[in-house]
């Protein structure tokens, strides 16, 4: 309780030490490594999907034929709504460019590596970045929804911010490991930092 005769100084203490404890809870999360089953948690839900959409697409003939095309054109044309106008030029710029085969083709192949990155824990922050990059596309093309495609969104904007402890259970230190053997058997020269990493 604050009365009129409480010193400044022991309110300012109090205030920074409950703040202070705030932001411990807040953090603890993010950067304690008894948080990583959490975060495996939600790597395995969140790979599982981008596994899925993967597989989905090169049984869909992804591969082969230009779905990307038709949908870009669509969009260029203005036919199809987007929640973001400047989208339309962009999709009119790959259209243009015929960028759009490789688009299709490459997309299968992006959505695996992202759902296997999460559920291998390797390359887990760099997963969660272009994971959301993809994300974000489908949501300003109109293609995604906020309802599902947002909540994938929070959850790799999540992980980027446990990046270190998201992948704490994984395979990542096995494959850096396996690295540093090959590298040593090739005398190819490794940094500290990469060796440190792997030990």
């Amino acid at each position: 309780m604050i009365t009129p005769n409480t010193r400044p100084e022991l309110v300012r203490a109090n205030g920074s030490a409950v703040l202070e404890r705030a932001r411990t809870i807040v953090t603890w999360p993010f950067v304690n490594r008894y948080a990583a089953p959490i975060w495996l948690a939600l790597r395995l839900y969140i790979g599982w999907i981008w596994l899925q959409f993967g597989i989905r697409k090169i049984e869909t003939g992804w591969l082969t034929s230009d779905p990307m095309g038709g949908v870009l054109r669509q969009i260029a044309k203005g036919n199809l709504p987007v929640p973001w106008a400047p989208f339309r030029d962009f999709a009119a710029f790959l259209v243009d460019a015929g960028l759009t085969p490789y688009l299709s083709m490459s997309m299968p192949f992006m959505e695996l590596a992202v759902g296997l990155a999460f559920l291998s824990g390797i390359l887990v922050a760099p997963a969660a970045f272009g994971g959301a990059l993809l994300l974000l596309n489908f949501i300003l093309s109109g293609i995604g929804t906020l309802a599902f495609d947002g909540r994938l969104l929070l959850g790799h904007l999540l992980l980027l911010l446990a990046f270190r402890v998201a992948g704490l259970i994984g395979f990542e230190r096995l494959a850096l490991r396996a690295l540093t053997l090959a590298a040593a058997r090739l005398n190819i020269p490794l940094s500290a930092r990469l060796k440190a990493a792997a030990r």
